[in-house]
């Protein structure tokens, strides 16, 4: 009988999602390898009231979103191996209120109004799914698929400086506002709006990569055995 090992190389995909660039420079410092998907069709973004009531749920069911709307293309695709999915969300929440993109230099201007002087948070959802994907029963295997997924959420504070309508009206010319939640990036120019802040850097930025990496130190794994077979001799 020889028993045959083998050793598959691990598939890591990032779903494109807001603060996109950012987050692959994060996983890219932190030593991880991986391949950047977006699903071709939008992801729902809607969230009913009860979820605008709750900015950690709301944030986690968008990861959640995102991460397996980029599964079910991932596995169309019939790869093999042991692959890991990972989708992210930031949310900027001032007393319950929760700021998403602005869609106009205007919508800007009001959330950089609202934060002026005050500390608010940033949470970031971020959705890791797993899947163990076996050879088709054409190709010797089984054919079988395990997924699964766990969803975790990072909160920090911000404190804004107050801001005149000159320094308002300044950094929305700087055209950052448009692809950020709460209409700024620490990570830019928007750092010169921030008084202090109070936990995760890099999950302002808007990945909380140390926390990633704790829960899930196999996504610095190269290579990982995902199959045994046996053969009759």
């Amino acid at each position: 009988m020889e028993v045959r090992v083998e050793i598959l190389s691990q598939s890591r995909y990032l779903a494109g999602t807001c603060f996109f660039e950012y987050r692959k420079q994060l996983l890219q410092d932190a030593g991880v390898q991986f391949r950047v998907f977006t699903p071709t069709e939008p992801v729902d973004e809607t969230l009913d009231a009860d979820l605008l009531a709750q900015p950690e749920e709301a944030v986690k069911k968008l990861a959640e979103r995102k991460a397996g709307a980029a599964v079910q293309e991932v596995l169309a695709q019939n790869p093999v191996g042991l692959g890991f999915v990972i989708g992210a969300d930031t949310m900027v929440v001032l007393d319950g209120e929760i700021f998403g993109k602005p869609y106009s230099a205007d919508h800007a201007r009001e959330m950089l109004r609202k934060l002026s002087g005050k500390t608010h948070q940033v949470i970031t959802g971020v959705s890791v799914w797993m899947m163990l994907l076996n050879e088709t029963e054409e190709n010797g295997g089984d054919g079988n698929v395990s997924i699964g997924f766990r969803t975790f959420t990072e909160t920090s504070e911000v404190t804004f400086k107050e801001l005149t309508e000159e320094d308002i009206n300044a950094y929305v010319a700087t055209g950052e506002t448009i692809d950020k939640a709460g209409a700024y990036g620490i990570q830019g120019k928007g750092a010169v709006l921030v008084e202090g802040y109070e936990g995760d850097y890099n999950n302002i930025v808007g990945l909380p990569v140390d926390k990633l990496l704790e829960n899930f130190p196999d996504l610095l794994r190269r290579e990982v055995p995902v199959e045994i077979t046996q053969k009759e001799a």
